[in-house]
């Protein structure tokens, strides 16, 4: 992973602006409000295309997170029109962003270079941030699939908020 880069604890998070499933475009600061933590997951196509291993814990969690006002947002390169087959064949309820240069992705720190049959490509690293209401990282959990890191995340956000 790019550990330099990696955006860590304490730092504001990068501004985005990324399309969804549904052809809207997103932005961190249009997500972001009063009491509301947002847990930006970015992901790789192979760990969303095993869908038991990095959208369907946040699919079976997603009541946990939004009754602690905690929105998930799946990140990946995936086209829109990908995004957009995947939540309806999966019933995904939470939000899908499209991030095909990558410049959010390497914005984060969150891609490795790897060579593949002596050809060199950037490969997504899983990996989790959860962002106060203020915009600022408050945690991050990489190098981990989110189907290890939910309950520590619930747990996370319970502690910030004294519950």
């Amino acid at each position: 992973m790019a550990k330099d880069k990696l955006k860590k604890v304490g730092e504001i998070a990068p501004e985005f602006h990324l399309y969804e499933a549904d052809g809207r475009k997103i932005s961190l600061s249009d997500m972001l409000g009063e009491n509301r933590y947002i847990l930006l997951y970015f992901t790789s196509t192979e760990e969303k295309s095993r869908c038991d291993r990095s959208s369907c814990p946040l699919k079976e969690n997603l009541e946990r997170l939004m009754d602690l006002d905690v929105l998930p947002v799946l990140i990946d390169a995936d086209p829109v029109e990908e995004h957009k087959r995947f939540k309806h064949e999966h019933n995904i309820k939470f939000l899908m962003l499209s991030d095909p240069t990558m410049e959010t992705i390497k914005g984060y720190g969150v891609y490795e270079k790897v060579n593949i049959h002596g050809v060199e490509k950037e490969k997504i690293v899983s990996t989790a941030f959860l962002i106060n209401p203020e915009g600022r990282i408050v945690h991050v959990w990489e190098p981990k699939k989110i189907e290890e890191s939910i309950d520590d995340i619930i747990n996370a956000v319970k502690k910030l908020k004294g519950i």
